[in-house]
C-alpha cells in the first residue's frame, strides 16, 4: 500500500500536500525549536562579529574567518550534515562551539563579548517571527487574489443570501467573494501594522542592563535589517514572547476569516445544499465507507483556529508578573510561536487552490433564490416607492402576503388581492416580474459595495490596488533583508557596508 486505503477511487487522488496538511502531526515527527532559530543565529552571530571587530576585539582577517566559519556551518546544516547536540543545551552553544573548533579558542572564545543569551536568543527570535509575519502577508495574499478573480467571474451569480443560518434575500456568489477578500485585506493590514511594530532590534542588551564593550549597537540593528532599536535595554529583553503573542493574535483572526470562508464551503457543496462542487483531489476519502469525499481541508482550517487560539491563550499570559529582567518563563513563548505558526502556515494557499477550481452551480443557486420569498424585502420597497407608502405599512402588506400564500414564492394574483383589500393600485405583469427576477433584485442594489455585479466589480479593482500595494511594500522588506542578510556572509572589511549593499541591491535588480 503506497498511500490511504481511499486514494485507489477513479474520482481523483488527493494531492501530497493536502493530505499531509489535513493529517497533521499524526505520523510527522518535528523538529527542535531551536532548529528552526539556526540560520537566524548565523546572522546574529555574523552581525556581532562585525560589531566586535568596529570594537577592537577582532582584527579584519579575524572577523573575515570568523563569517568564513559560520557560512560553512549553515551550508553544512542546509544539507543536514550539521545537528544540534542536546548536551550543548541550545543554538547559541552549538554554534560557539562548532566556531571555536572550527576557528580555535582565541576566535571562537571571544565571540560571545559583551552579549548574553538573553538578547541573543530575543534577536534571533524576533528575525524568525519577522520572516514568519512576511510568509503569513503572502499567503493571505495568494488567497485574496484568487477570491477577487472568483468574484468577478460571478458578480452575476445570483444565490441566496443568509442571516441567522436561514435564507434572507438575494446576493450573488461574487459578492459573497469579494466580502471575504476585504476581510482578509484587513487581516494583511493587521500584520503588516505589526511587523512595523516589531522590526527593532533586541541585540546588545546583554542580560537585561547592556555591557561595558563599547559595541555599537545601531550597526547591529542595521546589519540585521531591523528598521530601529529597541533601545532600553531591560525592556529589549523582559518584552521577550510580546511579538509572539501579538503575531499568534494577528494569525489568530486570520485563521477566523479562513475558518469562515472553510465553513460556508464546506456548507455550500454538501448534497443537501448542492451550491459548489468541491475538486476530487482536494477531498479524502473513508476507510470503510467507499463512496465519501470529505472536506477534510475545510475541518482542518477550524480544528487549526481552535489550536492557534489556544497558543495565542498561552503567550498572553506567559512571562506575566515577574520581576523585570530575563526570566525562564520566556522560553516556552519560543515553543508555543513555532506551534502556532506551523498548524497555520499552508492554510490560506490551500483554500487559494480550492476557490480557482470550485464548481460553482449556477443554475442550483438561481434556484433557491425563486423560493422562501427572497424577494419580500424588494417587493416592500418597491411598494414603498412606487406607492408612496411608508415602508412600515409596505413591509405589513408584504409580511401578510407570505402569511397568506399557497406557494412558497409569491404569486401576482394572491398579491393583488391584498393591494384591492388595501385599494392600492395592484401590479402590473412586467412590474411584478422586476421585483420576482433575482437579476433584476441583485442589479436594483445599486449603492457602494452592494451586490449590484457594477459594484463588484469594481471593487475588485479597488481590492486589487490594494493587494499590489501589499505586495511591494512584501518584496521591498524581503529584498532588504536578503541585502543585509548577505552584507553579512559577504562582509570584507576592505569594502564599506553601504557600497557592498548597493551592490548586492542592483545585483539583484539586474536578475530579477
Amino acid at each position: 500500500m503506497k498511500g490511504p486505503v481511499w486514494q485507489s477511487r477513479a474520482k481523483g487522488t488527493a494531492r501530497e500536500e493536502f493530505v499531509a496538511f489535513a493529517a497533521g502531526r499524526d505520523v510527522v515527527s518535528l523538529p527542535e525549536a531551536d532548529h528552526a532559530l539556526t540560520p537566524y543565529d548565523i546572522w546574529t552571530n555574523q552581525a556581532h562579529a562585525i560589531v566586535l571587530r568596529e570594537a577592537g576585539v577582532y582584527a579584519d582577517a579575524e572577523v573575515k574567518k570568523i563569517i568564513a566559519a559560520l557560512n560553512q556551518l549553515e551550508n553544512r546544516w542546509a544539507k543536514g550534515e550539521w545537528k544540534l547536540d542536546p548536551r550543548l543545551e541550545d543554538i547559541h552553544i552549538n554554534i560557539e562551539a562548532y566556531v571555536t573548533e572550527t576557528c580555535g579558542e582565541s576566535l571562537g572564545g571571544r565571540l560571545h563579548t559583551g552579549r548574553s543569551r538573553n538578547d541573543q536568543v530575543a534577536t534571533d527570535m524576533k528575525l524568525l517571527v519577522r520572516g514568519v509575519v512576511l510568509d503569513f502577508i503572502e499567503e493571505s495574499l495568494v488567497l485574496i487574489h484568487a477570491l477577487i478573480d472568483h468574484a468577478r467571474e460571478h458578480a452575476r451569480t445570483v444565490m441566496p443570501g443568509y442571516t441567522h443560518h436561514r435564507k434572507a434575500t438575494v446576493t450573488s456568489w461574487g459578492h459573497w467573494c469579494a466580502a471575504y477578500a476585504q476581510g482578509l485585506l484587513r487581516d494583511t493590514q493587521r500584520l503588516q501594522d505589526l511587523y512595523r511594530r516589531i522590526d527593532t532590534c533586541p541585540l546588545g542588551a546583554a542580560a537585561s542592563y547592556g555591557t561595558s564593550w563599547p559595541l555599537n549597537r545601531r550597526l547591529a540593528a542595521r546589519l540585521l535589517a531591523f528598521a530601529a532599536l529597541q533601545e532600553n535595554t531591560l525592556d529589549a529583553v523582559s518584552s521577550r514572547g510580546e511579538a509572539e503573542a501579538e503575531t499568534v493574535t494577528a494569525l489568530g483572526f486570520w485563521l477566523k476569516r479562513l475558518s469562515g470562508l472553510a465553513q460556508d464551503i464546506l456548507l455550500f457543496s454538501t448534497e443537501e445544499f448542492g451550491y459548489l462542487g468541491l475538486p476530487a483531489d482536494f477531498t479524502t476519502g473513508s476507510s470503510i465507507m467507499p463512496q465519501k469525499r470529505n472536506p477534510d481541508f475545510a475541518e482542518a482550517i477550524k480544528g487549526k483556529l481552535s489550536l492557534v487560539s489556544g497558543y495565542a491563550t498561552a503567550l498572553w499570559s506567559m512571562n506575566a508578573s515577574n520581576l523585570g529582567g530575563y526570566n525562564k518563563d520566556a522560553q516556552w513563548s519560543k515553543y508555543a510561536f513555532q506551534d502556532a505558526a506551523r498548524e497555520a502556515r499552508g492554510a490560506g494557499t490551500i483554500l487559494a487552490e480550492v476557490i480557482r477550481r470550485l464548481e460553482v452551480r449556477r443554475e442550483v443557486m438561481e434556484s433557491a433564490t425563486r423560493t422562501g420569498f427572497l424577494n419580500a424585502v424588494d417587493a416592500a420597497d418597491h411598494l414603498a416607492r412606487g406607492r408612496n407608502l411608508p415602508f412600515r405599512q409596505a413591509y405589513r402588506i408584504v409580511s401578510e402576503a407570505v402569511g397568506t400564500s399557497r406557494q412558497p414564492y409569491f404569486t401576482l394574483e394572491e398579491f393583488n388581492a391584498l393591494l384591492a383589500v388595501q385599494k392600492i393600485t395592484p401590479f402590473g405583469v412586467d412590474e411584478f416580474q422586476r421585483i420576482s427576477d433575482p437579476v433584476a433584485c441583485l442589479l436594483s442594489r445599486n449603492q457602494d459595495g452592494s451586490p449590484s455585479p457594477r459594484h463588484v466589480v469594481r471593487h475588485c479593482g479597488a481590492m486589487e490596488k490594494s493587494v499590489q500595494t501589499h505586495e511591494k511594500w512584501l518584496a521591498g522588506q524581503r529584498g532588504t533583508i536578503r541585502t543585509w542578510r548577505t552584507v553579512c556572509a559577504r562582509f570584507d572589511p576592505a569594502i564599506p557596508l553601504d557600497l557592498l549593499a548597493k551592490k548586492l541591491e542592483k545585483d539583484a535588480a539586474g536578475a530579477a
